[in-house]
């Protein structure tokens, strides 16, 4: 019957039939992202709607304007977590009973895909993986071979010791193996995706936080090697500072296994002069605990979900979302974000096959999508908190520190 209606109303809107004070809201992160979705696709849509107001509104309230009853129309969010926590509290309007989903479906990549609930509440806008970036001018002082990054995390650690040995440069900062994003800990358990990248590469991929269903944790499990984890990052932050104050870009640090596609822009505002990579910079795969194990990543990216409204206003959202994976203006917007693309017939397309882009575009099959569950959110900060008195601050070992996130983690699931 919604089906119905909603064909009804694609029908009065394609005769520009609607209310005058007809009004949907965009809401996407605050800075670039607002930029684009206001100077390129408003207008866009405004030649097609010319009776519909479109306001661009960001994301920094949400949850706040969620208590209050008071949501936006379309939500560019992020994969894992908040599809699964929004249509959890029925908020979300499913995807699969508008006109048009199947044959957008057929043209994603399916590794972008995930179900909640049994249902389609988001469709993949753009997507990003993270690489290990290293410096290969720092390798080569060192002595080691910049052509052959460490594929394993006890040869991560070999390298992190041999550059952090390197003297101080001519302004007196001290030369790290490797850096980590420390003060990000506290952020909220957006962090974790971070971290989780290298987490599954001790256990071949095959453990996160939570179960299949969501329901109980499995991180405490002896084969999921969290506390060998730990134990390895403590190690590992033996060679990095304690935040990133002096980043990677500083040429200072020899290796940062979290750069992220989206951060290349950073590459042309290097200390001296951009890097390039291939030239003084490389991308390698994660390390893994064994030679030839396959490297994870994290998949991460923005998920365009459609809150409950009015059938028509469901409706104008969903228009709205379309344009957004028209072909032209998604390639658009992946250049200006700095993202990877989800459309199949993208894939091709020079700008994805730079040695910029590549490794990236290559990884995409091996990257793991965040943990689509309610109490992913949640659970993670817990993690995020024992990591800290493990990792950086070295309060507890490893397996004190897992013994209390698991306790932390019991606690949660029964409230």
């Amino acid at each position: 019957m919604k089906k119905w209606l909603i064909g009804c109303v694609l029908a009065l809107s394609s005769q520009v039939s609607l209310a005058e004070n007809t009004r949907i809201e965009v809401m996407t992160p605050v800075g670039n992202y607002m930029d684009f979705v206001r100077s390129e696709l408003v207008p866009e849509f405004k030649k097609r709607y010319p009776n519909v107001d479109v306001v661009v509104s960001n994301d920094e309230n949400l949850e706040t304007r969620m208590a209050a009853g008071d949501v936006p129309n379309l939500y560019a969010g992020v994969f894992g977590y908040q599809p699964a926590k929004y249509a959890k509290m029925g908020k979300l309007a499913y995807l699969e009973q508008f006109e048009g989903f199947n044959a957008m479906e057929d043209r994603i990549d399916p590794v972008f895909m995930q179900k909640n609930y049994g249902r389609n509440y988001y469709i993949p806008w753009n997507a990003t993986t993270t690489l290990m970036l290293y410096n290969k001018e720092l390798f080569i002082e060192a002595g080691l071979d910049p052509e052959n990054p460490p594929q394993t995390w006890d040869e991560f650690l070999h390298a992190a010791e041999k550059i952090s040995q390197l003297p101080p440069r001519a302004d007196g900062s001290p030369v790290y193996g490797t850096v980590f994003w420390n003060e990000a800990l506290s952020w909220g358990s957006w962090y974790w995706s971070m971290l989780a990248q290298m987490y599954y590469n001790f256990n071949d991929g095959q453990y996160g936080l939570l179960n299949r269903f969501g329901t109980n944790p499995i991180f405490d499990r002896e084969e999921a090697n969290l506390a060998l984890f730990f134990e390895t990052m403590a190690k590992a932050q033996q060679y990095a500072p304690l935040t990133m104050e002096k980043n990677f870009f500083s040429r200072t640090i020899g290796m940062w296994p979290q750069f992220g596609f989206g951060w290349k822009a950073n590459l042309t505002e290097a200390a001296g002069k951009p890097m390039v990579v291939g030239e003084d910079v490389g991308l390698a795969s994660i390390p893994t605990l064994n030679k030839g194990d396959t490297s994870y990543s994290t998949l991460d990216g923005r998920a365009l979900m459609i809150f409950k409204n009015s059938v028509e206003k469901e409706q104008l959202s969903w228009a709205f979302l379309e344009l957004m994976m028209e072909d032209e203006f998604n390639h658009k917007a992946n250049m200006a974000l700095g993202q990877l693309p989800t459309l199949i017939s993208l894939k091709d397309r020079p700008y994805y096959n730079t040695p910029e882009a590549k490794p990236f575009v290559e990884q995409l099959p091996n990257a793991k999508l965040n943990e689509p569950f309610a109490l992913s959110s949640d659970m993670a900060g817990v993690i995020l908190e024992q990591y800290s008195k493990a990792v950086v601050k070295r309060d507890v070992s490893a397996e004190e520190a897992v013994e209390a996130a698991a306790q932390q983690a019991e606690k949660l699931i029964n409230e």
